[in-house]
């Protein structure tokens, strides 16, 4: 089914992103397409109703574009300008504060999962990385959404950051593919 499926999409697709659950369609996505990176992931969710207590030692606020430039830099290698600019305006990229200063960020893609967690490299191993996420499980959960996220197999610190917050981590890889 994956096969056909692949078949109906034109060959000169430029661009695109695709999501394979079976190894053997990552392989024919790459092929078809001559697509070049591949990010095996695992997928991980919060299933809990109930909110996460925030770290009040760090000030959390949405992201102004007045950040774009910062979070560009620390970010650019992952994501282009143009996709962060749009998080950023879309109110669903937060950062962490210290004295006034943008220690880290944390969004929600497009397709509303979370990710784009970074933390600076002179305030990490302070908690910044978990209140960021605290703090946006709690929004996505405002809203009445359920908080998830792909997690780089490769990604220990991530893994055990979503494991600590509770969330439940998937068996399955899931293979993103541009």
């Amino acid at each position: 089914m994956g096969e056909r499926l692949l078949s109906l999409i034109p060959r000169g697709l430029k661009d695109g992103l695709f999501v394979a659950h079976q190894e053997f369609l990552k392989d024919s996505i790459c092929r078809r397409f001559d697509a070049g990176i591949v990010n095996a992931c695992v997928q991980a969710a919060y299933t809990r109703k109930t909110l996460l207590e925030e770290d009040s030692r760090f000030c959390i606020r949405p992201l102004t574009i007045s950040f774009l430039e910062e979070v560009y830099s620390h970010y650019h290698t992952v994501h282009d300008k143009e996709y962060l600019e749009g998080r950023i305006r879309s109110g669903r990229m937060y950062g962490a504060f210290v004295e006034e200063t943008l220690a880290g960020f944390i969004g929600m893609h497009a397709e509303c999962s979370m990710g784009m967690l970074e933390v600076f490299e002179p305030f990490r191993r302070q908690g910044i990385g978990e209140a960021l996420e605290r703090h946006l499980i709690n929004r996505i959960l405002d809203e009445g959404r359920v908080p998830f996220c792909q997690i780089f197999t490769d990604n220990e610190a991530s893994v055990k950051l979503q494991q600590k917050l509770g969330l439940r981590i998937g068996r399955q890889t899931v293979y993103w593919v541009s």
